[in-house]
């Protein structure tokens, strides 16, 4: 069995998990607006979907979930969790 760790430390089973994807978000940091992309893993309804990272750029969030997907595949038991740079 896969566990997929999300930011908060939660521990989502990799059965329950509907897919991966990358969401842009506006948000204020410091007293500064800021844009930051969100590493989410969309779960079935009515449960909201997890962030698993978050991070400053675009190209990073793509390489991060990329490599993320690479480790899930290689995986026949264990977690699994993505480091966040916020």
């Amino acid at each position: 069995m896969i566990f997929v760790r999300t930011r908060s430390g939660r521990y989502l089973s990799l059965s329950h998990i509907i897919g991966f994807a990358i969401e842009e978000q506006n948000t204020e940091m410091e007293g500064q607006r800021m844009r930051v992309f969100n590493i989410i893993a969309y779960l079935p309804q009515p449960l909201y979907p997890a962030i698993l990272s978050i991070c400053y750029e675009e190209e990073s969030a793509e390489k991060e979930l990329e490599m993320f997907m690479e480790r899930l595949v290689k995986l026949e038991r264990g977690i699994i969790g993505l480091e966040t740079q916020v």
